[in-house]
């Protein structure tokens, strides 16, 4: 091989060469720019995953803070251990501890719920006493919220039984809780939650049957306001027992007409519960089927409203019928001035035979010699049609017709106390708007 032909070769060795080196070294960038694309695909995975994990970790930190707050554990366990934890703030009101307290990391072991505290005690409801537990506390704090604004102000609650309204009442703080209770099985309960409460509110346990309790002695601590100012700081809330919702409405409302016992201190608000049926006759309007004697005595003194209806399987029994949660709410001026015994016994006649012609109802209220002539002067007086229904006569119809009876017995005070039943041995008179 010359010489020339020797070096021709040896360059397209070299060329061969370099042109090698060439794709070693693309094939190492492509590599580089694909271990490049992995780091940064793991990179932000790991970004990802810390943001996830950001996300996780801070709604399972809200739902630990909503079940401290608002879960099975009770307001008023925190409020105890910000009383303990910070011992200046004992001078503090409970709306400012309340207001604190979200600040605070503070935690205690829950109080045992109702359900348990039922199993604990071995607390079962006696039929006979009309009581039925109401465990969802998602309802009782329902019924605390339509009373209104009661912190820092007074409360009443009848029929605590094992306290589930009681906890909803605690953790809006009022000022004084007093409970009647009759049952003594459910004091150890109450017990229990007015020592946990006892740091930030007067929780008064009192064993008795609240148709006998003195409600004006139960708050000696309680401004008393003017009637025609505002409302009272003074509120009644029950789950009462069906078989003396009645009773005890009409006993109340006599006592708002003369404003005594619960309204000596003004115009205290009432919310309770009672059977469906009874809660749509308290608030039913003229030509309602459910218009009847317990619907023109609460119009007259007070503004009635049915807040909402609680299933009956929500209730531990459950009873047979659906409950009805009321607010009442008296009237700055009355629609009478009528004393409130003369305008029940009137209304009660008037609504004592509901489909017959309303004059038959009124004419019981005079002995058979005079039932003709001061039936027909009544209803003159009153302006009254006597061939109406009871349930088509509006409150101030029923009114005039009270006030007319009011003007005859004043004129002829022999026919006040008489008793058509009495002479067939004092049979008690039939309403069909009264149940109990």
């Amino acid at each position: 091989m010359s010489e020339k032909q020797q070096q021709q070769h040896n360059l397209k060795i070299d060329d061969s060469s370099r042109k090698l080196k060439k794709s070693e070294i693309d094939f190492m960038r492509l590599i580089e720019q694909q271990n490049l694309q992995r780091v940064q695909k793991l990179q932000r995975q790991r970004r990802n995953n810390k943001l996830t994990g950001f996300v996780l970790g801070g709604t399972v930190f809200g739902i630990y803070l909503y079940s401290m707050l608002s879960g099975e554990e009770d307001l008023f366990c925190f409020i105890l251990r910000f009383k303990l934890t910070f011992p200046r703030s004992r001078n503090m009101s409970s709306a400012t501890v309340i207001q604190s307290i979200a600040g605070t990391g503070a935690r205690l072991p829950p109080l045992p719920t109702i359900r348990d505290l039922v199993r604990l005690y071995k607390l079962r409801a006696i039929k006979q006493l009309s009581q039925n537990f109401l465990m969802d506390e998602r309802l009782t704090n329902k019924i605390v919220k339509a009373a209104g604004n009661i912190t820092d102000h007074h409360v009443l609650e009848v029929g605590p039984g094992p306290g589930s309204i009681t906890r909803s009442i605690i953790r809006k703080a009022p000022r004084h809780l007093v409970v009647v209770e009759k049952d003594r099985r459910f004091l150890p309960t109450l017990e229990l939650l007015s020592e946990a409460s006892a740091g930030f509110l007067r929780m008064d346990i009192v064993r008795g049957d609240i148709l006998q309790f003195q409600t004006e002695q139960a708050f000696p601590d309680c401004p008393r306001q003017e009637w025609h100012d505002k409302r009272a700081p003074v509120h009644i809330i029950g789950n009462l027992p069906f078989a003396i919702s009645t009773r005890l409405l009409i006993n109340w409302l006599h006592e708002m007409s003369t404003r005594s016992g619960a309204w000596s201190f003004g115009r205290s608000s009432l919310t309770l519960t009672f059977q469906k049926e009874v809660a749509e006759r308290i608030v039913a309007p003229i030509l309602s089927e459910r218009r009847c004697r317990l619907s023109v005595m609460n119009q007259i003194w007070s503004r009635p409203e049915l807040k909402f209806i609680i299933p009956g399987k929500a209730f531990v029994p459950k009873p047979d019928v659906d409950v009805g949660v009321v607010t009442i709410v008296p009237l700055k001026t009355p629609l009478t001035t009528v004393p409130f015994p003369v305008v029940e016994k009137v209304v009660r006649h008037i609504f004592s035979m509901r489909q017959k012609y309303c004059r038959r109802g009124v004419a019981n209220l005079y002995p058979p010699e005079l039932r003709d002539e001061l039936t027909e002067l009544t209803f003159k007086m009153a302006d009254v049609d006597p061939l109406a229904r009871s349930f088509q006569l509006s409150t101030e119809e029923c009114l005039r017709i009270v006030e007319a009876y009011d003007r005859l017995v004043k004129d002829r005070p022999d026919i006040e106390h008489y008793n058509h039943r009495a002479p067939k041995g004092g049979e008690a008179l039939v309403d069909e708007g009264y149940v109990e």
